[in-house]
């Protein structure tokens, strides 16, 4: 028998304290796990801490969730069973996305047109909560009807309630802590006023060209 984490996760952000107001939920982020002790961990993020609208696929470590802050980050760990070839799918759906040259972006429109019900039908594109959806159905484990219904973490929460495994602190989780320092001193690296608009641009522009075509990878 195999397992794959879901964790779902309250992260110190601007953004992430957004989301929890708007939803009224506990957690504003989700990441799908090959690994218990989080060291293969993934999700659709923003890819460096100074640029929030710039992200797309993303590994996690502890310092991305925290922020590089000392304070908590409360989070829910999920245990899901799955045979063999369940696992093995959902792990080539994640590598794929991984690999793919064409570089699946995270979906700000969606987050910014949530308001308003739009911006979640793009090409090639994703928000944490439908990445993880679409892993999940890949090793037909399917949480909502459609893929093209937006779910938030606090809905994630009570469909998988029946799968929880860990409520706490990241830190006393004890998730793996060996990762790439390259990996993570890029995340904080800062670039000039000028490098990220640009960067903000080109993302914007790739995903409204991206909105024309459909949905997803």
């Amino acid at each position: 028998m195999n397992q794959i984490y879901v964790v779902l996760s309250a992260t110190p952000t601007k953004i992430g304290r957004a989301i929890r107001a708007f939803t009224g939920s506990t957690f504003n982020h989700a990441s799908i796990s090959l690994t218990k002790d989080l060291s293969e961990m993934y999700s659709f993020a923003r890819y460096r801490a100074h640029n929030a609208l710039v992200g797309g696929f993303i590994q996690e470590f502890p310092q991305r969730l925290t922020m590089g802050k000392a304070a908590e980050v409360h989070i829910k760990v999920f245990e899901i069973p799955l045979s063999e070839s369940q696992y093995n799918r959902i792990r080539e759906f994640v590598y794929e996305i991984r690999d793919d040259e064409d570089q699946c972006l995270y979906n700000s429109l969606a987050i910014l047109g949530r308001p308003f019900g739009r911006g979640y039908n793009t090409y090639k594109a994703y928000v944490c909560t439908d990445f993880v959806v679409k892993a999940l159905m890949h090793g037909e484990i399917s949480l909502v009807e459609s893929v093209l219904a937006p779910i938030t973490p606090g809905e994630m929460e009570q469909l998988l309630d029946g799968y929880l495994i860990y409520e706490g602190s990241l830190q006393d989780y004890h998730p793996a802590l060996e990762y790439d320092e390259a990996m993570v001193e890029d995340f904080f690296r800062k670039a000039s006023p000028f490098r990220e608009a640009y960067q903000v641009a080109l993302h914007f522009y790739r995903l409204f060209s991206r909105a024309l075509r459909g949905r997803h990878c």
